[in-house]
């Protein structure tokens, strides 16, 4: 009986969140496989070395879905996820493949944190790796649509569909934005690609998109509260009563 009251207590005085341990799950080892590991280019081990790291971020966002009734668990699961994206976008090349991906997971991480702003700057550095990508475009074009900038939306899967002409996710939310038909017309790729070459500047515009510095300030300025100087101005109500009492109809003179 003792030994019963004992364990109560333990059990009690445990904290309500528990985190798994760090080493992946023979699932999530099964997804880091599928999703990294078999991509990789082992020709490039500068870069290749790296990206268990990468593994780390997606695994650690999909903890993070799972434990979303519990936030203090889900914050330490992102927290974890970022540093991951973080170390492999410190650690490899500019030019590295797969780094626009990278990205994309920081943003995903970045957004269910609620850092909007900083979510939608990674977006747009994932352009610039994977300026042909459906998936990022659509991406961009939810986040700004979300943020009520549905008109921006509409630009960035116009843009998207000139690259992926056949992407039914990008011709769903065209339409849905208010785009009119037909679809915009289909631009070159090997044009683009020419002109998406990564260059050494990580804020340089990207094509008609928005730089991150950009991104960031506007929803910055989305999200800021309206001062009072930028309150439109009230107008005086009607004069309605006598000229001795101009705004009370039934008072008397």
């Amino acid at each position: 009986m003792r030994a019963f009251w004992l364990s109560a207590l333990l059990l009690i005085s445990m904290p309500s969140w528990a985190i798994l341990p760090f080493t992946a799950t023979p699932a999530e080892q099964a997804m880091c496989k599928a999703r990294v590991y078999s991509r990789l280019d082992h020709s490039d081990r500068k870069n290749a070395v790296h990206m268990h790291h990468y593994c780390d971020g997606l695994r650690f966002i999909d903890r993070a879905y799972a434990s979303m009734k519990n936030k203090r668990e889900m914050g330490y699961y992102l927290g974890k996820s970022i540093a991951g994206f973080d170390y492999v976008l410190s650690a490899t090349q500019e030019d590295y493949a797969m780094r626009g991906e990278v990205h994309v997971g920081k943003a995903r991480a970045l957004k269910l944190m609620g850092r909007n702003a900083e979510a939608a700057a990674e977006y747009h550095k994932a352009l610039r790796y994977k300026f042909d990508s459906p998936d990022v475009f659509i991406a961009v074009a939810d986040f700004y649509k979300e943020s009520g900038n549905k008109t921006k939306a509409l630009e960035t899967v116009t843009e998207g569909l000139k690259i992926n002409p056949q992407s039914n996710g990008l011709k769903r939310r065209y339409t849905e934005l208010g785009g009119k038909l037909p679809y915009p017309e289909a631009v070159d790729k090997n044009t683009l690609a020419k002109e998406s070459k990564v260059e050494d500047k990580p804020d340089d515009k990207i094509g008609d998109e928005q730089s991150p510095k950009e991104a960031e300030s506007e929803v910055a300025k989305a999200d800021k509260p309206t001062t009072q100087s930028e309150v439109a101005p009230q107008l005086d109500p009607p004069k309605i009563g006598s000229p001795k009492n101009p705004y009370c109809r039934f008072c008397p003179d």
